[in-house]
């Protein structure tokens, strides 16, 4: 290897890359705080860190991660199960260099094996499987790919939790997360967490695999560099920038909602289900937004506040994004100074400050994940969803739809708030499109609206709307329908 090939993070880069990780991930990879603990603790001041392509044949590789729920590792702040599995499994024979493969591009499961390479003297591997984090520990982008062959799981002790071989040529990677959950119930003193070390390989292993695009080149320094946007004062055009440039000229990333937390309830469980609800930043308007997560697993909806027997109540209007495409947050009114990202924990009282988020404005942004938008992944996300509401009473029967179809020629559904008042009974719900040559026609009765429906031309009186369906669609020129809202209003 020649120095120009080896890239040396410090540890401000590394700083840079959890803030990066955390707005990519919102919630998936672990909490921000806890992982800025660990690097701190760690003492870890440099990593070296090398490309797939660059790696030596004979380079011992292995990939380490944790495993937690959010809630247990505020608890049990330690990397060390993890750190103790890769040292028992990498050859480290005298000269052998080492490397430390990351599954993901998140907060704890990013700087975990920074820390381990920095601890062990091994080099970090820039490529990772995805630039974010995704449902079910990763292990599935390798699937039926990439022979998995051992397991280690060591307790912070050096205890063995899980040593197992597998046989050779074995890929149903599906086997392993089942592994490492079967010793996770078996071993409740890990209080939820643990570490583990797996796919023991070479470099010139490694090399084939990304040689298949198995691997996304340079996904640390694509969050590292959007970390490092947040010290400036411009920190929100910068980060758009470098996400375009990232996703190529395809894609681009959307500002999709400005609001304020409402309030937020969390169920605890291997995978904390949330919701949170919020409500537009626009003083004239009863636009809001709901999100139902479960950490990287998440559903955005448009709503919309109205009076339900007095009470204000947000009504879901229609899908904002949906998983495998990332839902991240964005403090706008800077926090020390800065700019700021952070996870959905953060809406709860038990690992946040909601009321920080209730008076200060969020931005949410939409950013695609075309790599992501495999059946497998999307049923993983999509079977994360559901389950995420319905442990508040809410089902999801729709299926995956990308961003871009979402929010290109979206009609936004809005009950402008007149003074003094939320709603009075001279109300009206308006429509709005942002095509001006578009025609909108809507339906009342639940129907799709088609080339006969009425025409949109003025406010509609909530008095003749209420408990009915509302549905509206655009009809653009060339004779093409765009994307339909829907809403159920409430009776009065």
């Amino acid at each position: 290897m020649s120095e120009s090939e080896i890239a040396t993070y410090s540890q401000n880069d590394l700083y840079d890359f959890i803030e990066g990780a955390t707005l990519l991930a919102t919630g998936g990879g672990g909490p921000k705080d806890v992982a800025r603990d660990f690097l701190k603790n760690s003492k870890v001041a440099s990593v070296n860190t090398l490309s797939c392509l660059n790696v030596p044949d004979e380079m011992s590789i292995a990939y380490t991660a944790e495993i937690f729920a959010p809630s247990a590792i505020e608890t049990k702040k330690d990397y060390t199960a993890a750190l103790k599995s890769y040292e028992d499994l990498v050859s480290r024979m005298p000269g052998q260099l080492a490397g430390v493969l990351p599954a993901e591009v998140g907060a704890i499961n990013g700087i975990v094996p920074a820390i381990i390479a920095g601890l062990t003297g091994s080099y970090l591997i820039a490529d990772t499987q995805t630039d974010r984090s995704i449902s079910q520990m990763d292990m599935g982008l390798f699937q039926n790919m990439v022979p998995y062959s051992y397991l280690n799981m060591l307790d912070d002790d050096g205890n063995v939790i899980c040593q197992k071989s597998y046989p050779a040529g074995d890929m149903d990677a599906m086997v392993v997360e089942k592994d490492v959950a079967a010793a996770m119930d078996a071993h409740p003193e890990l209080k939820g967490v643990g570490g583990f070390a797996t796919y023991p390989m070479t470099g010139k292993d490694l090399k084939g695999y990304y040689s298949q695009s198995l691997l996304l080149p340079d996904t640390f320094d694509y969050a590292r560099r959007i970390g490092a946007c947040m010290k400036e004062a411009d920190f929100e055009s910068r980060i758009f920038s470098i996400v375009k440039e990232w996703l190529g000229s395809r894609y681009t990333p959307y500002r999709m909602f400005k609001g304020y937390l409402v309030n937020a309830k969390q169920i605890a469980e291997n995978q904390d289900y949330g919701v949170a609800d919020f409500i537009s930043s626009d003083p004239l308007s009863n636009m809001g937004a709901r999100v139902y997560y479960s950490n990287e697993n998440m559903i955005a909806y448009y709503t919309l506040w109205v009076l339900v027997q007095t009470v204000p109540t947000p009504i879901e209007i229609a899908p904002m994004a949906i998983g495998p495409d990332a839902i991240c947050y964005l403090l706008t009114s800077a926090r020390y100074g800065q700019g700021y990202s952070f996870t959905n924990e953060a809406f709860t009282q038990d690992y946040g400050d909601p009321d920080f988020f209730r008076t200060n404005e969020i931005e949410f942004l939409g950013i695609p994940e075309p790599t992501l938008r495999r059946p497998d992944v999307i049923a993983a996300f999509k079977r994360e969803i559901t389950a995420t509401m319905g442990a508040f009473g809410k089902t999801y029967q729709g299926t995956y739809i990308p961003i871009e179809q979402l929010q290109q020629g979206r009609i936004a559904i809005d009950i402008p708030k007149t003074t003094g008042s939320t709603r009075d009974k001279s109300s009206c719900l308006t429509l709005s499109g942002p095509h001006p040559e578009a025609v909108i026609r809507y339906t009342a009765d639940g129907r799709e609206p088609d080339e006969n429906s009425p025409v949109y031309e003025r406010p509609l009186p909530m008095e003749d709307l209420g408990g009915r369906i509302l549905k509206a669609k655009p009809f653009h020129s060339n004779g093409l329908p765009g994307t339909t809202a829907s809403i159920a209003l409430p009776k009065e």
